[in-house]
């Protein structure tokens, strides 16, 4: 091979750093190390402390696991008394950044106009206070429009019914030679005799199907009435067991046999549309009803009696331990109580027999057995001992050994050399003592410092008869047990001045090594007193003195193997770990030994446990192109299994291959159980999985690559004994499989409870608290968690302080999708704009529908692919609706499965998606938020699904807290618990996956580029001790102010300022270079950490305004059915106006046809195309609002709207049309357009504002500044010669241009600090448009003769002020919004030059 596989899985070398330091920790020091955090994690505990007698490499190590788990990680003390903590965050880990907002002069105007004619009122102030006294919980049934029955997705009645009789059917055979046959008698005797029975069998054993039928047939021979409800894990495996069993039983579906989901099953009309069906396939008929675990909660939250008519419940699966399950088996328990007829089966495929028999009061237990033959397992050890794997780093630690074991027998002939002597040579007790006496050594052995402040003399100094009593001191303390000889031992070194840390001459044993090897701990303080190097001490000792001193338990710990090792095991393993990470996948090991087993074997299938994608892509790229020695491609197939693959190896993986090709199948964790290949005879067991667990206290998702259970690898190497004997291969030692976990972790602890808290609410009686609800289930989730689930359902005004449900919660417990996004999608419903958000809401909820390419070169392809689904508009959020709206466009024209190809999309996902879509419709409409016809129907719920502003409001209103600040000089992003923040690699805001650039520069390349400080977040990851966010979107602070927290906020959530000063600042000034005291402003607190400044009278009209939005929304939640009052929609159309206004301000885009079906971007314009360049082929939504009848608020924007014409004297080629609209600040907003005409010119008509601009002295020209919001903008214009401006600005430079002999434009990009140089104008303003500008909203276009193309920082100009513009500085100023006087503009040039 040109190079190892490891490297290639993480090039930068960095993590081959972190691998090197942890080389030479023991295994067994990991092991304690990870079960002591692990602890730490589960339980309530704050802070763990380790002891001083860590190595640097240790230390190392846990502060990297421990920035790695979320915690915080110090070392403190000096010397021996020098402890490393770790303790959780408590509050905000980020100090308060100034968090400023301004709003423009149109929107002031719009939110002044509406509150003047809307004002708040004392009754919507007063709703939206913090409550003091605790309120009567809303009723079930009534007041709030909530029907208990009406529970969506809940089971449908039914009454028990004597099954009919079975027919024969072609799978009888295959049906009496499955394991579970043979219990069938067993099954149905048990079943009878016990309310509760626990079955026990290996995958492909028939307990899924079979079942079900034995207590059928078992009725029917009875004469018994039965109706069964039989759950599972996945909605797909529910039908998919709905029709196996029904084709076994000679039926089709929804006779005696259904199934019923929450999403809607559907049919594919190619040509027309989708089809909806019904959720459900059952009849009076159905006897047996698969479902889903939440469907079957759902109907339990009815009540338990609506179960009284079910004799049997069948939970299957149960070794998965998903949360809904084990919420499901509390319940049950609960309900079999309360309903004395009912019989509930426990099934799964391996499962804590002890825990769910204890859990249910000593049920019986029937173990079925599967059909396999025998599978030889090879741990690491014997690996390593069979196949002769070394590499140069085990062969340099071998040499290493060898050494030490070279001293060692030295020690070892020299003791027993010595053993005579040594003992003549030892001094009388009395001497000792008297020696020691003189020395004045505390009893503590604690000795002043002034002892050691002269240097040490260098041992190889020592005169000869030193070295000699040295050594013979040391030899007598270890080989005689000679404590007296310690006298003579502190005499050399505190008179002669020998080091304390004195090797022998012919062992290199220190006398603390000889020391705490003979157990003399009085001496052993004394000569840490005196300095002694603690890390030179033995390795075998090392270990326990850590955990003993820390007051740590090693033996409960560390569990050994019930055998001993071996010395040449013992020996390898030291090597290798010494060598390797084993933190990490050694794929060089895989590779080593999928060549001995192709060497060794002729056939059988090879199936290798990877961790994921990465790991999967490397070792994939390494077999087919990288090894020489597989340089013989066709005798391999390669099979790739991961869910977030778009792959037809799935089904082809269970093909046979033909004779002489090897089939290598390179898998995630899905092959444990879910797919099933009979041909696998090796397994080779990384023993990694990929996991995803929840952190409450910092509220990040952590991905992190951990060591299965024994469960997991029994169930691993089980894969390869399905047709044959096979071998499994484990990449971990004994050691490390004994003190593995017994069971995979439960979903329910590592998971965020939010959705179980508001079903517990519903499902737990009415006196019982989530905490206590919960702390019933089989394995209680950390109280921590729940803590924090509680805490985000009352931020999002789903529970009150009390922890009773609101109206909006009880909505939210009706909706199939978690809180947040249920939140999202009730406001997009108020704010109109459902359509856009129902999509993105629902591709949140059940996946993203981009898939990971096969190949590693491909990764850059398919970020490009998901980058041009964005328009410019800095969201992810954005390129998953574009992308499913472009989907659904090639669905019509017939082209999906090569649409999803191309793009790098999931056809299976985006169905899915489709199919939620239409059922959280479906229950909007159930529950009174959209109707059918009229006010509130679909077409009024969208009405503003066009206004991406809008959408993005309804966005941060379900997305908080996910909040993201910038911080432009750090140039990274921060959180409320996270001070660095990094973008994901699967963000289109990441700017590393599309350049060639390094990570670092990339991060400050994606910060630079963000049009705006705010972000808002769908998920953030912490991968190895850095966090990321995903999902994310780039936002106005408006919006974060008016969106974000809770309804009801505390009195001093406006705080008006301590000091109020005459002069006011101008909020549309460039807050990059203002310097100005924050004394005057006033602040907004909407939580712990967002709080935001900005002047009194512009706080008070935002926090109005807000409060505006959350009256709107509680009354529409209160009554979603009630028609909209006047007061209703100017709330809303004051929102919209002021929300799209600020937009436009940011500069943030306004892509068009999110509202609908948008024509989808054929491959070959994608290749001419730039990613953020497609918005531009659409015209704006707003300018097209404008071209309807405006609204109240809107004709504050469009006042005196008609066009006057405007012709210039001495210009015979010209003519002007100029558009006057209100001024954003003391100056008009114009829009022109030039056109060319014939015939002899006129006189020209000038409105105020035009004569305003032209009146400025034009001796020395006319000069402005123009801000340009990105660089992109300014490369063109250097290189094609020309500009374009906003219209406001378009009647400013036409003037100037008209009367003046030149006008200069000076140029800076917003937020760069910079100026880019100067250039001339050289033309009049054109009617026609560039489509390669940044923005929709630039005028015509007009030519620059570029004079200088130089950046000049502002700090060259700082000392130049503008007396046009309140004496600020001249960089201060919006797009061509500030002119410069005559004596300062030529002082400006001359810098810029």
């Amino acid at each position: 091979m040109s190079r190892p596989v490891a490297a290639q899985l993480d090039p930068s070398g960095s993590s081959r750093t972190s691998a090197v330091e942890e080389m030479g920790i023991e295994e067994q020091v990991k092991i304690a190390v990870n079960v002591c955090l692990q602890r730490l994690q589960l339980s309530e505990q704050k802070e763990v402390v380790f002891p001083s007698s860590l190595t640097s490499t240790e230390r190392i190590f846990i502060h990297r696991l421990a920035q790695s788990l979320g915690y915080v990680s110090k070392s403190e003390g000096k010397g021996s008394n020098r402890y490393l903590k770790i303790r959780k965050k408590e509050g905000p880990e980020t100090t308060h950044s100034m968090m400023k907002i301004s709003l423009c002069h149109n929107s002031k105007n719009v939110i002044c106009s509406f509150l003047q004619r809307f004002p708040v009122t004392n009754k919507e102030h007063t709703e939206l206070l913090l409550c003091t006294e605790r309120c009567p919980s809303v009723p079930m049934e009534a007041g709030n429009g909530r029907d208990r029955n009406r529970t969506s997705g809940r089971l449908n009645n039914g009454i028990p019914q004597i099954p009919l009789q079975r027919v024969l059917t072609e799978f009888d055979s295959f049906r009496s030679s499955l394991p579970v046959y043979e219990h069938q008698e067993e099954i149905v005797s048990t079943v009878k005799e016990s309310r509760v029975v626990l079955i026990v069998g290996e995958t492909g054993s028939g307990k899924t199907t079979q079942i079900p039928q034995f207590l059928l047939d078992d009725c029917h021979k009875r004469g018994i009435p039965v109706r069964m409800f039989c759950t599972q894990p996945r909605q797909l495996a529910a039908i998919a067991v709905a029709e196996r069993v029904a084709a076994e039983r000679g039926e089709s579906v929804g006779q005696t046999i259904g199934y019923q989901i929450r999403l809607e099953s559907r049919c594919w009309l190619r040509t027309i549309l989708y089809v909806p069906m019904f959720s459900f396939r059952v009849s009076p008929k159905t006897l047996v009803t698969f479902c889903t675990c939440g469907v079957l909660l759902r109907t339990l939250m009815a009540g338990e009696m609506t179960l009284s008519t079910v004799t049997h419940v069948i939970v299957d699966e149960i070794h998965e331990r998903d949360a809904l399950s084990d919420l499901l088996l509390e319940k049950l328990r609960d309900t079999l109580q309360n309903v004395p007829t009912l019989k509930l089966i426990l099934s799964s495929a391996a499962l804590d027999d002890d825990l769910f028999v204890r859990y249910f009061g000593l049920c019986p237990v029937i173990q079925i057995k599967g059909r396999s033959f025998e599978v030889k397992e090879l741990f690491l050890e014997d690996i390593l001992r069979t196949t002769g794997y070394r590499n140069k780093d085990m062969m340099k630690y071998k040499k290493e050994i060898q050494k030490v074991m070279k001293q060692q027998l030295s020690l070892t002939e020299w003791c027993a050399h010595q053993e005579g002597s040594s003992r003549q040579e030892r001094q009388e007790p009395s001497v000792a003592a008297c020696v020691l006496q003189k020395n004045n050594l505390p009893d503590d052995g604690q000795v002043s410092g002034s002892i050691f402040s002269q240097n040490e003399k260098d041992v190889a100094s020592l005169e000869p008869w030193l070295v000699e009593e040295m050594d013979s001191c040391i030899s007598d303390i270890f080989l005689n047990k000679n404590v007296d000889a310690f006298a003579q031992l502190f005499n050399l070194i505190t008179r002669e001045n020998v080091s304390v840390d004195y090797k022998h001459s012919r062992t290199s044993a220190t006398p603390l090594m000889v020391a705490a090897g003979r157990g003399f701990l009085t001496q052993i303080e004394q000569l840490l007193s005196l300095g002694a190097n603690i890390s030179m001490k033995s390795r075998l000792l090392h270990i326990t003195s850590i955990l003993e001193t820390g007051k740590l338990d090693e033996s409960h710990l560390v569990q050994t193997a019930s055998t001993d090792f071996c010395i040449e095991d013992t020996e390898l393993l030291k090597a290798y770990h010494h060598s390797a990470d084993d933190e990490k996948v050694d794929l060089d090991l895989i590779m080593h030994l999928l060549y001995n087993i192709c060497q060794t074997s002729e056939d059988g299938a090879v199936l290798i446990f990877l961790p994921g994608y990465d790991e999967i892509v490397v070792l994939r790229d390494c077999i087919l192109y990288d090894d020489k020695r597989f340089d013989c491609s066709q005798r391999f197939q390669i099979f790739t299994l991961h869910p977030n693959m778009q792959s037809s190896d799935q089904k082809e993986v269970l093909k046979c291959p033909l004779p002489g090709i090897r089939k290598i199948i390179l898998s995630t964790s899905v092959a444990e159980t879910s797919i099933t290949v009979s041909d696998v005879a090796f397994v080779i067991d990384s023993g990694m999985v990929r996991e995803k667990s929840f952190d409450a206290l910092n509220n990040v998702t952590m991905l992190r690559t951990v060591w299965i259970s024994k469960t997991s690898a029994l169930q691993r190497k089980g894969r390869a004994g399905r047709c044959r004997p096979g071998i499994c291969f484990h990449l971990f030692s004994r050691l490390r499989f004994h003190n593995m976990l017994e069971y995979p972790v439960p979903q329910l602890l590592r998971i965020p409870l939010q959705e179980l808290c508001l079903y517990t609410k519903l499902l737990a009686p009415i006196n019982c608290t989530i905490p206590e609800f919960l702390s019933k289930a089989p394995e209680a989730p950390p109280t921590l968690t729940v803590k924090h689930a509680v805490q985000m359902l009352k931020a999002i005004d789903a529970m009150d302080q009390w922890e009773d449900l609101t109206e909006l919660g009880y909505h939210l417990a009706d909706l199939p999708i978690e809180p947040r996004l249920g939140k999202m999608v009730l406001c997009a419903v108020v704010l109109k704009c459902l359509d856009p958000i129902l999509t993105i809401a629902c591709t949140l909820a059940h996946g993203e529908p981009f898939v990971l390419p096969t190949q590693a070169s491909h990764r850059r392809a398919a970020m490009l692919c998901r980058k041009r689904f964005t328009a410019a508009s800095f969201s992810d959020h954005m390129a998953l609706l574009r992308a499913f709206q472009a989907w659904q466009k090639a669905c019509s024209d017939g082209w999906e499965r090569v649409f999803c190809e191309k793009n790098f999309l999931s056809q299976a996902t985006l169905e899915t998606i489709i199919g939620m879509r239409t059922q959280l419709l479906g229950q909007l409409r159930a529950i009174g938020f959209v109707r059918a016809r009229g006010g509130g129907d679909i077409r009024d719920v969208n009405l503003n699904s066009e206004n991406w502003s809008v959408v993005k409001a309804a966005l941060v209103a379900g997305m908080y807290p996910n909040v993201i600040l910038v911080d432009r000089e750090s140039h990274c992003l921060r959180a409320f618990k996270e001070k660095k923040v990094h973008f994901h690699p699967t963000s289109v805001l990441s700017q590393t996956q599309f350049k060639k650039i390094s990570p670092v520069s990339g991060q400050v390349a994606a910060i630079q580029s963000l049009p705006t400080d705010w972000l808002i977040y769908d998920e953030m990851r912490r991968a190895q001790t850095s966090a990321s966010v995903r999902g994310c979107t780039a936002v106005t602070p408006l919006t974060v102010v008016l969106f974000g927290g809770c309804a009801k906020m505390p009195n001093g959530a406006l705080e008006e300022p301590a000091v109020h000063k005459d002069s006011a600042v101008s909020d549309s000034s460039d807050s990059d270079m203002e310097e100005h005291s924050t004394a005057h402003l006033a602040q907004i607190k909407i939580d712990e950490w967002l709080s935001f400044k900005l002047p009194q009278q512009t706080a008070t009209l935002v926090y109005q305004l807000r409060q505006k939005w959350y009256s709107l929304l509680l009354r529409r939640i209160r009554a979603p059915s009630k028609p909209w009052t006047p007061v209703d929609e100017a709330t809303l159309q004051a929102l919209v106006s002021v929300l799209t206004t600020e937009e436009r301000a940011a500069g943030l885009q306004q892509p068009s046809g999110i509202g609908q079906r948008p024509r989808p971007v054929s491959s070959e314009e994608a290749s001419r195309l730039s990613p953020w360049k497609t918005a531009s082929r659409f015209p704006s939504s707003v300018e097209a609002a404008f071209a309807d009848e405006p609204t109240e608020p809107e004709r504050v924007l469009r006042m005196s709207s008609s066009p006057v014409l405007l012709q210039v004297k001495g210009h015979k080629d010209k003519s002007v049309s100029l558009a006057t609209h209100l001024g954003d600040d003391q100056s008009d907003h114009c829009s022109l357009v030039s056109t060319e005409r014939n015939g002899s010119g006129s006189s020209l008509s000038l409105p105020p504002g035009a004569k305003f601009f032209m009146s400025r002295p034009s001796n020395t020209g006319r000069y402005f500044i123009m801000k340009s919001s990105n660089m992109r903008n300014i490369e063109i214009s250097q290189q094609k010669g020309i500009w374009s401006t906003t219209p406001n600005n378009e009647l400013k430079l036409s003037c100037a241009f008209l009367e003046s002999s030149v006008v200069v434009l000076i140029f800076s990009v917003q937020g760069s600090r910079n100026f880019q140089g100067y250039g001339r104008m050289s033309s009049d303003i054109g009617p026609e448009r560039c489509q390669e500008w940044g923005s929709t909203l630039l005028g015509g276009v007009f030519k620059v003769e570029w004079i200088r193309k130089e950046n000049l920082p502002f700090h060259f100009s700082q000392h130049l002020l503008n007396p046009w513009n309140e004496n600020k500085k001249v960089q201060i100023s919006r797009d061509g919004q500030v002119e410069l006087p005559p004596h300062v503009n030529v002082q400006t040039v001359a810098s810029v030059s």
